[in-house]
């Protein structure tokens, strides 16, 4: 059997975030505690021109499970794709805010923000406020009062609707973190297009 170097075993974003999760997370590590990785990784054809495959997941451990473990959320719409426009595979967050925040990516800028008044809000209400603030070509996910108050099967949604469960909802309401808001201007160059 020929062996596997490691872009054969851990390719995409589903495949770097379980290399992340397997060696940065204690096994005794809660889906709420801190230390949790909550990681948004696009898909190896996130942003390709002509594809319009922007797949990208949510990961981290899961609360919904018993016990507790690894689990993703596979989700589509243009968020990925934004994401890779502003020159990243992907973002992963641990730790916990003293207050309600939000991330905003812009191109190379990578802003924490107070989402104070974002909290309590729904995701959908979230996403327009973020776009009238930020610009509509935005790209946001967010998770809604559910995911604040950690009800274990809280869902993301993100841009056209796209949502994902696994209770990751909550690790992200767990972490203060209401949404992750996107805008790149980039292009994704392709290295062999023919």
């Amino acid at each position: 059997m020929p062996t596997m170097d490691y872009a054969d075993r851990f390719l995409g974003g589903s495949g770097v975030a379980a290399k992340i999760y397997w060696d940065e997370v204690r096994h005794k590590v809660a889906a709420f505690d801190p230390e949790n990785r909550l990681m948004f990784m696009n898909g190896p054809l996130a942003g390709v021109p002509g594809i319009s495959g922007s797949r990208w997941v949510v990961s981290g451990k899961s609360p919904t499970t018993i016990p507790e473990q690894f689990a993703m959320s596979n989700f589509g719409g243009r968020w990925g794709a934004q994401l890779k426009f502003a020159g990243y595979d992907g973002i992963v967050i641990y730790g916990k805010s003293e207050r309600p925040v939000y991330l905003f990516v812009d191109d190379g800028a990578v802003e924490i923000r107070d989402a104070s008044d974002l909290w309590g809000k729904g995701t959908v209400e979230t996403r327009e406020i973020l776009k009238k603030r930020l610009g509509s070509k935005v790209a946001v996910a967010a998770c809604g009062p559910a995911g604040e108050n950690l009800v274990v099967f809280a869902t993301i949604l993100a841009d056209n609707d796209a949502s994902g469960s696994s209770g990751l909802g909550a690790v992200m309401g767990s972490k203060n973190l209401k949404a992750v808001a996107v805008r790149g201007s980039g292009k994704v160059v392709v290295a062999h297009s023919e």
